[in-house]
């Protein structure tokens, strides 16, 4: 992997950083979500027309330019405060609907139609974001200044050609960013919410695992004894044992490992955007170096079946915001791992109920 480049980035316009119109999060919490990064789009979503997305209610819009460069910048034109997406998109220019400012791919106003012959002033500029396109994702940090080391995590088989990546459209969930990633990276829960799909009932006891702090994260590695329910039908064993590997980069990223025999990998990738307090944009998807001849459709299928089993489970929950003060919530030892990343958002600067 290369380290990111300060030519793979675009670079923002220098700005204090404002609260975005009607925000939801606590201030203090939303200066430290702020500082990382989070993938908005799909690289191939950015395509022919200005994309509009939200993150921690910054309305964005996402365009690439002629020399496939992708620009991230708040969808606002500042003239008279119209969203740029109702606009269009030039050659390497944004127009606006109302006026027909148009802005170049650093921000800057390059055009006032109605007075042509005028100077533009310099501060006539869009907000721009840092990017950078990364594993077939557009990836982008509000912030000026994002946290160091970077934050976007380190996923090397995406890369890698004996992996084949699929996903859908990210879906949105009305849940708070953290209560689905505490969800993803929970192994007591399969036996009951996932008895549909690989839930396996019979084994419900969580043995005890390690939880390993990493630099950027954690690491933990689990087994589990799945049911397997298609081969039972044929005739073969009721049942799979998975060794599941689970990276967790901070603060709402993870890779999930799920290890056959003779090297077969399956990853799952966990990544939820926080659109707002308690809307999240989901970036789920797979990637495996092994039986690709099975249609694409078919696997996402079967994920999709298992998210199907959590999201009304995690959107039930209450409090809605995950509480990272331990004191909040009853925890026995199988939560460990959800009760090490309480602990480890807590110390990114988030309050008592993390609302992301």
């Amino acid at each position: 992997m290369t380290p990111m480049s300060s030519a793979a980035i675009n670079p923002p316009v220098a700005r204090p950083l404002p609260l975005p119109f009607h925000c939801t999060f606590v201030e203090s919490e939303w200066r430290a979500l702020a500082k990382h990064w989070y993938p908005v789009a799909y690289s191939p979503e950015v395509a022919g027309q200005p994309l509009a997305r939200t993150l921690l209610d910054q309305p964005l819009i996402l365009y690439r330019t002629t020399g496939r460069q992708v620009v991230v910048a708040r969808d606002l034109c500042i003239h008279r405060g119209v969203p740029l997406h109702l606009g269009w998109q030039d050659g390497d220019e944004l127009v606006c609907a109302y006026h027909g400012f148009r802005y170049g791919a650093d921000g800057q106003c390059t055009k006032i139609p109605a007075q042509p012959d005028l100077g533009i002033p310099k501060k006539l500029c869009l907000e721009t974001y840092v990017s950078v396109e990364r594993y077939g994702l557009v990836w982008t940090c509000l912030a000026p200044d994002p946290a160091q080391p970077s934050t976007i995590p380190e996923w090397p088989e995406l890369e890698d050609p004996a992996y084949r990546m699929m996903h859908d459209p990210p879906p949105e969930w009305d849940v708070t960013a953290g209560r689905q990633m505490e969800n993803f990276i929970d192994v007591g829960h399969f036996s009951w919410i996932h008895a549909g799909t690989f839930g396996n009932r019979e084994t419900p006891e969580v043995p005890q695992y390690e939880v390993e702090r990493r630099s950027t994260g954690f690491h933990v590695e689990y087994p589990y004894l799945a049911a397997n329910r298609s081969a039972a039908a044929l005739g073969e064993s009721p049942t799979i044992q998975r060794r599941m590997t689970y990276d967790l980069h901070l603060p709402l990223a993870c890779r999930l490992s799920i290890d056959f025999s003779e090297g077969r990998r399956h990853l799952i990738f966990d990544a939820p955007t926080p659109v707002s307090r308690r809307k999240t944009r989901i970036f789920f998807f797979i990637a495996r170096n092994f039986d690709h001849h099975i249609p694409e459709r078919q696997l996402l299928d079967w994920e999709k079946a298992i998210l199907s089993e959590d999201k009304p489970i995690v959107e039930s929950q209450r409090p809605e915001e995950l509480p990272v003060d331990l004191s909040e919530e009853f925890h026995i030892r199988s939560d460990r791992f959800a009760t090490a990343y309480r602990s480890a958002m807590k110390a990114l600067g988030l309050g008592a109920n993390y609302s992301a």
